[in-house]
């Protein structure tokens, strides 16, 4: 039998049984607070020890933070409050990555003062403490306290550490999915103030610094994700961290849309599918749709591509969808909008229908004219439904409106069909490198490199990350290497300021130059790709990092 305030005898299936109880606890929540309260409890229930606490280290890396205790005395909760790394016994730990595990804490000369006085009114002999891993990293530590003497089995320090490691995992999901949230907040707020169709040229401005900002931290949630994944001890951490990747796309498209509304892109026509233009505008607008009880009903009938500029079609999309609910809101806080798609005689039709006020008639026949608005001073130019009109005419197409019979306005947009698209051969997909690349990462954020250095570990390569254009260009002629990639967007020396230096002093190795931004179709990085040189678009996958991994290899 075992002494009273020891872990029971571990058995092997009582190990697992345990961990399972921890990894189940813990697979419930991706709040941080919540990981840690969740954590202690289940801990200290499974083994019964007095006293337990958590210590995170602070954002700054010089302290330990107590974010959760059980059993502490308030005397010995104040004393472990904050703790400096590399002292005490707390401190020891999380600065050496050791564990540690003593019969007569007291007796150890690691122990401050005041903590051993603490310690001795509370009654404490034994103690062991671990450090808190996750991606090699120290996140803080574990340790557990118990009025008797008798020496930590091998399993019960077995059990402690297996059970921090759990802990590392879920803090660092939790970290993830948090700072994920944040982003995806920043971007709702940001959407709701770039909708302004009328205000598109500061738009432009605005997004693409908003594209790189969040595109990069996206960058590195990602990339932590997969690499988490493929060290996920169980199919419940699996499942979290597939929500985070999925949710990390989702942010990414919200970016993409961003830029895609912001009119960044020079013109150029392109095969357009009208049904996918309207649902990027809908995505746009899905938040804003919901504070303001707008249900949006969609009819997409099968129907030709059109041979139009995306951005300018997504314009005129834009400005209908949200003068519709403009009115809808105005005149009844709530709303129905329709959106259907149909093929008509050589082109495809779009209505958007809304269920407010409808147009006056006497307005209906100017309702196109420039600078003409039935809107109040200061919310619309009346350039709008100009705009969209000279567009729509320019790509030879229709843009009418009329009020509906049943209540509200209906406005119709043509645009010719495309003629038969010429056949292509389908991708060829290029081999696998056949050996370990040496790759050379210039990119001015530290974490976005460093993932990038981990993902190309993940696929069998070594990677020297340089920060910025300067310090590139000095490894390059400090080492060889197979492939380089660059981030476009730099402070100091950008991307392609850092390519032309590279072509000067080594044009093989600037033809294998991969390039890296949040906005893969602005300005700069088609002209790049119009100059051969590929781009990858931030946030990326592993399997698109070996994509254009593939294509460097064999230039």
């Amino acid at each position: 039998m075992a002494a009273p305030g020891s872990i029971p005898a571990v058995e092997p299936s009582r190990h697992l049984e345990i961990l399972h109880t921890v990894a189940s606890a813990l697979s419930r929540s991706l709040d941080v607070e919540e990981v840690l309260r969740t954590a202690l409890g289940a801990l200290t229930h499974v083994t019964g020890h007095e006293i337990s606490s958590l210590h995170l280290v602070a954002a700054d890396g010089s302290t330990l933070q107590l974010r959760g205790d059980r059993g502490l005395s308030e005397r010995l909760r104040g004393v472990n409050r904050t703790l400096p790394m590399g002292e005490g016994l707390i401190g020891h730990v999380a600065a050496s990555g050791q564990t540690l595990a003593l019969t007569a804490v007291t007796a150890s000369p690691l122990l401050f003062a005041a903590a051993r006085e603490a310690v001795l009114a509370d009654g404490i002999r034994g103690f062991v403490c671990v450090p808190i891993r996750a991606q090699g990293r120290i996140l803080g530590t574990l340790s557990l306290g118990r009025q008797v003497p008798e020496p930590f089995t091998p399993a019960e320090v077995q059990l402690l550490e297996a059970t921090a490691d759990q802990i590392g995992v879920a803090l660092d999901n939790a970290r993830l999915y948090s700072e994920l949230r944040r982003q995806l907040e920043e971007l709702k707020r940001t959407q709701a103030q770039l909708i302004h169709a009328e205000k598109l040229a500061a738009v432009g401005e605005l997004a693409a610094g908003v594209a790189h900002e969040i595109n990069n931290p996206l960058t590195t949630i990602l990339g932590e994700v997969q690499l988490l994944a493929m060290s996920a001890p169980s199919e419940e951490v699996r499942d979290r961290l597939r929500v985070i990747a999925e949710e990390s796309a989702r942010a990414a498209g919200i970016v993409q849309n961003l830029l895609l509304f912001a009119r960044v892109y020079p013109p150029q026509r392109t095969l357009c599918v009208v049904a996918d233009q309207i649902q990027r505008v809908l995505g746009l607008k899905a938040y804003q749709f919901q504070l303001d009880n707008v249900r949006v009903v969609t009819d997409f009938a099968p129907a030709p591509p059109v041979w139009a500029d995306d951005n300018q079609v997504q314009q005129v999309l834009l400005n209908l969808v949200q003068n519709a609910h403009q009115a809808m809101r105005a005149a009844r806080g709530r709303g129905v909008l329709t959106v259907r798609v149909r093929p008509a005689e050589g082109a495809v039709r779009v209505e958007v229908l809304d269920d407010g006020p409808g147009i006056p008639p006497e307005h209906l026949p100017r309702i196109f004219d420039p600078f003409y608005t039935t809107k109040p001073p200061g919310e619309g130019s009346g350039l709008g439904l100009s705009v969209s009109y000279g567009i729509v005419s320019e790509h030879g197409g229709k843009l009418w409106a009329e009020n509906r019979p049943e209540g509200g306005a209906a406005f119709h947009l043509e645009l010719p069909i495309a003629g038969p698209a010429p056949a292509s051969a389908p991708p060829r997909e290029l081999p696998l490198p056949s050996r370990p690349l040496h790759v050379l990462l210039v990119e001015d954020e530290r974490r976005v490199a460093d993932v990038l250095a981990s993902l190309l570990k993940s696929l069998g390569h070594t990677a020297d990350v340089a920060i910025g254009g300067r310090d590139g260009l000095a490894r390059v002629g400090a080492g060889a290497y197979d492939v380089v990639f660059v981030d476009l967007k730099m402070p100091e020396m950008d991307g392609r300021e850092f390519w032309a230096a590279l072509g000067a002093r080594a044009a093989p190795l600037a033809r294998r130059t991969i390039f890296m931004t949040g906005n893969p179709r602005s300005r700069e990085a088609l002209a790049i790709e119009a100059d051969g040189a590929p781009v990858l678009g931030k946030p990326f996958t592993l399997k698109e990092l070996a994509a254009v991994l593939r294509t460097a290899a064999q230039r």
